[in-house]
């Protein structure tokens, strides 16, 4: 971790082309990862656990869906 705290802006341009694992003795703590402005929204709620179980929840009454079907479908 120190490593990547005394090069943080090393590892953010390495981010750019591929997900950067921070690890702390030994163990991943965290993940560095591009992103675009504009898909900050859909990272955020992609990730929120009252958000998965809706999204869970509606896959279950109208089947499989995309991200991008139930956004619609919620007019989001």
């Amino acid at each position: 971790m120190g490593e990547v705290k005394n090069h943080l802006s090393k590892y953010l341009k390495k981010c750019e082309e591929e997900p950067v694992f921070v690890t702390k003795n030994g163990k991943i703590t965290a993940v560095l990862e591009y992103i675009e402005d504009s898909e900050i929204e859909d990272f955020l709620l992609e990730r929120n656990p009252k958000f998965r179980r809706m999204l869970n929840k509606v896959k279950n009454e109208k089947g499989e869906m995309t991200f991008k079907e139930y956004r619609k479908s919620r007019k989001i």
